[in-house]
């Protein structure tokens, strides 16, 4: 055997039996903006409840919102001036009408986005058709979609990412227009 072989072989051989355990490695803090637990839809509609049971207790200040030919009352709800909740009809003319409930949490940043619509369906096949569309998604607080759900008549669909955009934005533009607390 060559003899500088032999010293790394013992050396190993030392490690191997050595009776203390090597300290298990840390695990690596998630990287800035990334949650290592991300919210669960059941923790989120559980958040969402809280803020629902409290409501009345809350200040609720309504509003008006038109873009093109949709128009929708709301309702922006705040606790110690922070906004926590709006909700949302929307008309959406011979195109259908729907709701959307945003619920934000103590900072008011958007954790949980439910929304139920009725549509005239585009299809040319069923014209005259209606359609509905039942669309959950939960948020962090980085603003990461992490968990949905979206029905058309009951048929799970793929959230598309212009959805996912389209709500935050509305959100956004609903802020600019509510009224202050």
């Amino acid at each position: 055997m060559n003899k500088a072989v032999l010293p790394v072989i013992l050396l190993l051989l030392a490690a191997g039996c050595s009776r203390e355990q090597a300290p298990a490695p840390a695990t690596a803090p998630a990287p800035a903006g990334v949650s290592a637990n991300p919210m669960t839809p059941e923790e989120a509609r559980k958040r969402a409840r809280d803020i629902e049971s409290r409501r009345g207790a809350l200040r609720s200040v309504p509003g008006r919102f038109q873009m093109g030919g949709a128009t929708s009352q709301f309702v922006a709800v705040y606790d110690a001036g922070v906004l926590r909740m709006v909700e949302e009809r929307s008309d959406f003319g011979d195109y259908g009408s729907g709701t959307a409930r945003y619920y934000l949490d103590t900072t008011g940043t958007l954790f949980l986005y439910d929304a139920r619509d009725e549509r005239l369906v585009t299809d040319p096949a069923r014209a005259g058709a209606r359609e509905i569309i039942e669309l959950s998604m939960v948020f962090e607080p980085d603003g990461r979609m992490v968990a949905s759900r979206k029905t058309v008549d009951g048929r799970v669909q793929p959230v598309q990412a212009g959805e996912i955009d389209g709500a935050v934005g509305h959100l956004q533009a609903l802020r600019k227009t509510a009224p202050a607390p």
